[in-house]
């Protein structure tokens, strides 16, 4: 079994002191705490405050906003601009010539045979067409008999 030694060490013993300055320093520090979130609560309000911040930031609101505002129109002008543009003689002529260049150049890509599954859903599509339009011609063209 092991065995403690017996050795007692001496520790300084402070004089109790008196609770008077204890309390009168528990009384500052809570005083100093309630300032302390007091100013926080305020700035938190005031953070908050919208009205207050756009008072405060004047010179930065506006200039965001003519920002944000110069963008938005400068953004709506380029595309009236650019659709112009395009629409233009010149430009759907250029387009025509760059169409014709992309058919010479890759002609199988023109005129693609469809495949079966492709011809059974057309087939299908004109079937029902005529089906439709049938029906409506007869009840345009004998409204009457329908009614029973």
């Amino acid at each position: 079994m092991a065995e403690a030694t017996g050795r007692v060490t001496e520790t300084k013993v402070e004089t109790p002191r008196a609770p008077q300055p204890i309390e009168a320093d528990i009384v500052r520090r809570r005083a100093q705490l309630t300032r302390l979130v007091g100013e926080l609560n305020r700035r938190g309000h005031e953070l908050t405050d919208v009205g207050l911040q756009v008072r405060r930031h004047a010179l930065g609101v506006t200039a965001s906003v003519l920002a944000v505002g110069a963008i938005v129109a400068g953004s709506i002008a380029l595309r009236v601009w650019r659709a112009r543009r395009r629409n233009t003689l010149k430009a759907r002529s250029g387009r025509l010539r760059e169409a014709f260049g992309r058919m010479i150049d890759r002609p199988e890509r023109v005129a693609v045979e469809p495949s079966a599954t492709q011809r059974i859903i057309g087939s299908a599509g004109s079937a029902a067409a005529a089906v439709l339009i049938k029906a409506a011609l007869d009840r345009l063209i004998r409204p009457g008999q329908h009614a029973r």
